[in-house]
């Protein structure tokens, strides 16, 4: 898309057209959806549309033409016809393929006409216009002709508008003005499409506009429309610009009580949503920004699923994430679950990373408790890939090296066996740079059980050999 700014006066005069001809026969309408235009079709509905509306339909084509450079305006096909064929009839009446495709195909609701319709928020009809021509003192011309466009498309229609960079900034700016028309307008097409809306690169953005322009009844309408469905909640945290539309509402609930119904939301969906980076941002998001009463929901989820969390690969990095801005009872219950299962975690190739998050936190009684945990484990860890810096972990804390040491030197064969190895002799090397400094007695017998280390020379050894030989510094680098 070329940059620069979009001639609005091109863009006003696209809308006043496409409601124009959005004030067909309703009858054949519902019948045979027209085309919708290439750049602007929703994905979900690409294939509907390639196979099942020919060109030559009925209906309005809607087709964007080359820049006209003379006059800087975008021209625009409209065929005798309804316009715009609507998304919404799939809601109520049968489709093409036989069947009913429902709201989830749509990523929103379809257009529930009769239960939106029933809430009067707003009324699509001509009287608008007269709403308008009460405030030209505070409208300019091309605000109220911006209005009365908007407010004669159909739902699906502002969707298909919300997907282009320039028409979704249009939109906004028509936000802006705080007419409490196109405030209520916008809110039928959350209501109808609320998940795809939130899930594109530019709707998003008209998203966020809307939750900032509307009113605490209006805010809470929507919350309750993206919370009561947890496929479609879940696709929208995830989503890189979900995540971003349910944090700004999250910022403007605080305060509320209508923030229960998102922590609510986030709670049934916790694991999956903590399993996806995007998803984990919105729950660390609630964290920092509401209160430990506000997030006791999810500090629970966190306790029931912290083996699955710690024991994923992106789990267990939402995982420390989530630790770091626990607060609370909450946090000392789950710190204290993880050190008992340290372990079963420490052998894990994504649970250790949690181990060691623990550890790192240089709480003396959490570890003491998993470095007496895992004693008689010590050697078996060292041999493991990612065991192996859990036990350099638990050398390297304060005070408890006697741990791992203590069980190193109970048989020599098995220390010699742990210097040779390619990640063992990574631990002998730390337990005889630490003891050094923390403890000669223990250094000591490391020497005396190692007096044969030009054995070492070759392999894996190697570096240990040299350590010994240059006499294990002090203060050397652990």
């Amino acid at each position: 898309m070329a940059s620069g700014n979009y001639p609005e006066e091109s863009l006003l005069l696209s809308l006043i057209n496409l409601s124009l001809s959005g004030h067909g026969s309703s009858t054949s309408r519902t019948h045979q959806p027209s085309p919708m235009p290439p750049i602007m079709t929703p994905p979900f509905s690409q294939s509907i549309w390639a196979d099942h509306c020919p060109s030559n339909t009925g209906g309005a084509n809607l087709q964007y033409m080359p820049w006209n450079l003379q006059d800087d305006t975008m021209r625009v096909n409209l065929n005798s016809g309804f316009g715009v064929g609507s998304m919404s009839f799939w809601g109520n009446q049968e489709n093409p393929f036989g069947q009913n495709l429902g709201s989830a195909s749509l990523g929103g609701r379809g257009y529930m006409s009769n239960d939106y319709n029933s809430l009067n928020l707003y009324n699509n009809g001509m009287a608008s216009q007269d709403y308008v021509a009460s405030h030209q003192e505070s409208l300019s011309s091309n605000e109220v002709r911006g209005i009365n466009a908007v407010l004669g498309l159909e739902d699906s229609d502002i969707i298909l508008l919300s997907n282009d960079q320039w028409s979704s900034e249009y939109l906004q700016k028509l936000l802006c003005l705080k007419d409490s028309r196109i405030v209520n307008k916008m809110m039928g097409v959350v209501y109808s499409f609320p998940i795809y809306l939130m899930t594109h690169q530019y709707g998003h953005h008209l998203f966020v506009k809307l939750i900032e322009s509307c009113d605490e009844e209006q805010r809470g309408l929507i919350t309750t429309t993206i919370t009561s469905d947890d496929e479609l909640f879940l696709t929208a945290s995830v989503s890189k610009f979900g995540s971003l539309c349910i944090k700004r509402l999250i910022k403007k609930l605080v305060g509320s009580p209508l923030i229960s119904l998102v922590i609510s939301a986030l709670h049934r969906i916790f694991k999956d949503t903590m399993l996806n980076g995007k998803g984990s941002s919105v729950i660390i998001y609630c964290l920092e920004t509401l209160s430990d009463q506000q997030n006791e929901l999810l500090y629970v989820a966190a306790i029931n699923h912290f083996r699955d969390l710690a024991t994923h690969v992106v789990g267990c990095i939402s995982f420390n994430n989530f630790i770091n801005d626990m607060r609370g009872p909450h946090r000392a219950q789950l710190l204290d679950l993880i050190s008992c299962h340290a372990a079963f975690l420490s052998k894990d190739p994504s649970g250790n990373f949690v181990v060691q998050h623990v550890l790192e936190l240089r709480d003396p009684i959490l570890t003491q408790k998993i470095c007496f945990i895992l004693r008689g484990k010590y050697v078996e860890l060292s041999l493991l890939k990612y065991g192996s810096h859990v036990v350099e972990k638990c050398l390297k804390s304060p005070g408890m090296a006697h741990y791992a040491v203590e069980d190193f030197l109970k048989s020599r064969s098995q220390l010699f066996h742990l210097a040779r190895h390619k990640y063992g002799n990574y631990v002998i090397q730390t337990a005889l740079k630490v003891t050094k400094s923390e403890n000669i007695s223990l250094h000591r017998r490391l020497l005396h059980e190692l007096r044969d280390y030009h054995d070492l020379q070759f392999g894996y050894g190697r570096k240990l050999y040299n350590l010994i030989a240059a006499g294990v510094p002090v203060g050397g680098s652990v």
